[in-house]
């Protein structure tokens, strides 16, 4: 083979294919990947470690911003499930992992069940706005989901009867987590609803790890949470944690003390803020009633209360003169009419209508005529004109010029027209396309011709 017909790749041009390969893979754009941790370092605030396992090692990378959102430590020896794109570090020649989220495993199974959950009844619109239900602003009986056992419980109790002592508490006790903890949380909610005289649900417990708090993750739970006709805030761990009954519930508070102090105002500020309103509402009364006697002294003090009878007399007045226009108005307008309806009938005896009928007739008979013949002449050098054109195109038509004995020549593979020699060279492949079929040749030899080409079987 000779060297001159082979491509040599440069060392950047064959990563960069490489690169470009991995990147527009739909497969590697977004992987999970399991391995053990090693080689772990952070000369900055990137992280560059490998996950490895008996028969293979891959490099991974973690820029600052996906770092920020690990909630473990990370260190070798240490078997993660690790989520990513694949990518090309070009300056090394490396491939490697583009990690944008990581998990020890273990944890990992329960993530994957979390998000893939998430994603179903989101698609189902539980999390929907236009299903969520306002809280209501002074709750005068509230239902609590939670275990009697945890500090939760103390918290929201301990702000109900600090802000406001007569509010009406209704407990449905249930486990929070462990075996059967989703079912009794679904279970307590669906209670809650059955009974049926409750302004609002708090349902929460103290914070966790992912596992612990993984019971308000189960769907059991969601479809109760959507399925209430009461409204109900999520309160689930600390302000770091999310659960799938955050994005169903109503509304989300960051801890049960905080759901506590959405729904019920302190009874001091409530009375405050009557208070305040109240001054508000009497003042504008005052100013309302200021206003009005002001505008009703100016009333009584006005020209028509001080003469009212001149008054009249001037409504009287105007009225009589008003009535006097209007009949000359109408008897100028009843001579003007007359007059021209004088005139029309004098203009109709002069002029006869049938006349003038007769000849415009006539005169459209002659413009129909003419028009016909006009539409016929153009339809005539139209079609002579559709004929020409439709002549010439079969003539200019590819099919036709390889009728007459013409064919075409296309590289193979590529496809690309020949239309020189010098696009060929002796030993590669081409493809004839015929009148009739195609022929797929090897160049024997290539070379300038100056003879003319003739049709058929005839050789230059």
């Amino acid at each position: 083979m000779k060297m001159s017909s082979v491509h040599i790749y440069t060392v950047g041009e064959i990563t960069g294919y490489i690169k470009r390969l991995m990147e527009e893979n739909e497969v590697l754009e977004d992987i999970w990947v399991r391995g053990e941790v090693s080689n772990f370092k952070s000369p900055s605030r990137h992280l560059y470690f490998a996950l490895k396992d008996k028969e293979a090692l891959l490099s991974c990378i973690m820029f600052q911003d996906r770092v920020s959102n690990l909630n473990f430590t990370l260190e070798n020896g240490l078997e993660v499930m690790a989520r990513g794109s694949m990518g090309v570090y070009k300056p090394q020649g490396r491939y490697q992992l583009y990690v944008k989220e990581m998990l020890p495993v273990g944890r990992g199974a329960l993530y994957l069940k979390f998000e893939q959950l998430k994603e179903e009844l989101k698609e189902k619109g539980y999390f929907e706005m236009g299903h969520k239900i306002p809280l209501p602003f002074l709750p005068q009986r509230i239902g609590i989901v939670t275990s009697l056992e945890g500090a939760a419980i103390r918290d929201i109790l301990t702000i109900l009867d600090r802000r406001f002592p007569s509010i009406e508490i209704i407990l449905a006790p249930c486990r929070v987590q462990g075996d059967d903890a989703a079912e009794e949380i679904a279970q307590a909610i669906r209670d809650l609803n059955d009974y049926g005289r409750i302004d609002v649900i708090i349902m929460g417990r103290g914070g966790g790890s992912f596992e612990d708090l993984f019971a308000f993750n189960e769907k059991i739970v969601a479809d109760a949470i959507y399925e209430s006709y009461i409204p109900l805030i999520s309160a689930v761990g600390h302000q770091i944690d999310v659960t799938i009954s955050d994005f169903v519930a109503d509304e989300k508070a960051a801890t049960p003390s905080v759901a506590a102090e959405r729904i019920i105002p302190r009874k001091a500020d409530l009375i405050d803020s009557l208070q305040n309103k109240e001054q508000r509402i009497l003042q504008l009364i005052n100013n309302y009633l200021g206003d009005s006697y002001s505008n009703l002294e100016r009333i009584r003090n006005s020209f028509p209360f001080k003469q009212p009878y001149r008054q009249i007399e001037d409504f009287k007045q105007e009225v009589d003169e008003f009535e006097r226009r209007i009949i000359s108005s109408l008897i100028h307008k009843n001579n003007r009419e007359k007059e021209r309806f004088s005139n029309l009938c004098l203009h109709l005896k002069r002029t006869s209508p049938q006349k003038k009928i007769g000849l415009m007739r006539e005169e459209l008979e002659r413009k129909k005529e003419k028009l016909e013949s006009l539409k016929k002449t153009k339809l005539e050098k139209e079609k002579q004109r559709l004929s020409f054109w439709e002549n010439r195109l079969r003539d200019l038509s590819p099919l036709s010029i390889l009728k007459r004995g013409y064919s075409i020549c296309f590289s193979y593979p590529e496809e690309e027209i020949i239309t020189e020699y010098t696009q060929v060279k002796k030993g590669e492949k081409i493809k004839v396309k015929l009148h009739k079929g195609k022929i797929y040749s090897e160049v024997y030899e290539a070379k300038e011709e100056n003879s003319e080409i003739r049709r058929g079987h005839e050789q230059t």
